[in-house]
């Protein structure tokens, strides 16, 4: 199959990563970049950051691509198939929106949008358009993840009674005019980090029938938030994310108590490793092999190449995340968001 063109708007930590993924596979050809810093399209990229660390290449050919600042270019590009949105979430809608006006199959970044409206209006363009969007909610394809919700689906070990997430590090100061400390651009900790877990517990249990949040803002910057859902007839799920002013490592874990044996993962901890305990027994569970990022990323080019429609994460599944992640917002006080 001929492979799939793409247009990367967005050159911050996720883009730089999805434009590595894209660079690997024999599905896709980078055809065309955008981002507001003319210094990121000369291909240097040394101050780009990601709270995952950074280990790739700082200085970038491009002399092949097409190169711009305004992502308009990018939607006139009529050799461009899919349009993947890595910028700041205040706009991720926006450029959805109208990259699915003007054909182009959409890879947004997480979260789908800002707020539900955004969400609903970059669903309605999908529905209209006959593309595919995808929102890259990567823990879906993260192995530890893809394990986790295989042994909690298979109810191998009784069902799931409690859960725990914990997704937190120090506050960000490597985004492109610092706008991941705005809270009108990024939402702050709820929006960013914490949304991961949010979509995790969505996709293994469901949606609640009942959540409670606390948290905190710092100078409006929604930094700390705590939420505990409840089902009629299903586990108690604890979910912990934060941005910590003070700073500390970055940290993503979690565990689940089933009726018969407890799932852990801690990434502070034997490299992120599964962990299985019954009693006094402790099991390392096998994971997939590979990268979350080209998984994902694969499996979208994939739907695209075959016209089959994407199953594992849907845009009902990106708006629901926002709206999880909303209501606990104006639990916590900061539903003054705009």
């Amino acid at each position: 199959m001929n492979p799939v063109n793409v247009g990367l708007v967005g050159l911050g930590g996720m883009g730089r990563t999805h434009f590595e993924c894209y660079a690997k596979s024999m599905k896709a050809r980078i055809v065309a970049l955008c981002d507001i810093d003319e210094q990121k399209l000369t291909g240097d990229w040394a101050n780009i950051g990601l709270n995952l660390g950074d280990t790739g290449a700082t200085s970038i050919d491009f002399k092949e691509i097409q190169r711009t600042t305004d992502y308009n270019d990018l939607l006139a590009n009529a050799e461009i198939d899919v349009i993947d949105i890595c910028t700041p979430t205040y706009i991720h809608a926006k450029i959805g929106v109208d990259a699915l006006h003007a054909g182009k199959h959409v890879l947004c970044e997480k979260p789908m949008g800002f707020d539900q409206g955004q969400c609903w209006a970059m669903e309605k363009a999908f529905q209209e358009s006959g593309k595919q969007l995808m929102v890259a909610h990567c823990l879906r394809y993260w192995p530890q993840y893809v394990k986790a919700h295989e042994i909690i689906r298979n109810e191998e070990y009784g069902r799931p009674l409690y859960a725990r997430f914990h997704r937190a590090g120090g506050t960000p100061s490597w985004s492109t005019r610092d706008w991941m400390r705005k809270p009108e651009k990024s939402g702050g900790a709820p929006l960013d980090p914490h949304i991961h877990d949010v979509d995790a517990a969505l996709w293994w249990f469901g949606k609640p029938q009942h959540v409670h949040a606390s948290g905190i803002c710092i100078d409006s910057l929604p930094t700390v938030v705590d939420s505990t859902w409840r089902y009629n007839d299903g586990p108690v799920v604890s979910l912990y994310g934060a941005w910590d002013h003070n700073g500390g490592p970055f940290r993503y874990a979690f565990k689940v108590i089933m009726e018969r044996a407890t799932l852990s993962c801690d990434s502070l901890m034997d490299n992120a490793k599964l962990k299985l305990f019954i009693g006094p027994d402790v099991m390392e569970v096998e994971t997939p092999e590979g990268s979350a990022y080209e998984a994902e990323i694969e499996d979208f080019l994939d739907c695209i190449q075959t016209g089959r429609r994407l199953t594992r994460v849907t845009p009902d599944d990106g708006r629901l995340a926002v709206e999880l992640v909303r209501e606990e917002m104006r639990q916590m006080g900061a539903h003054a968001l705009h």
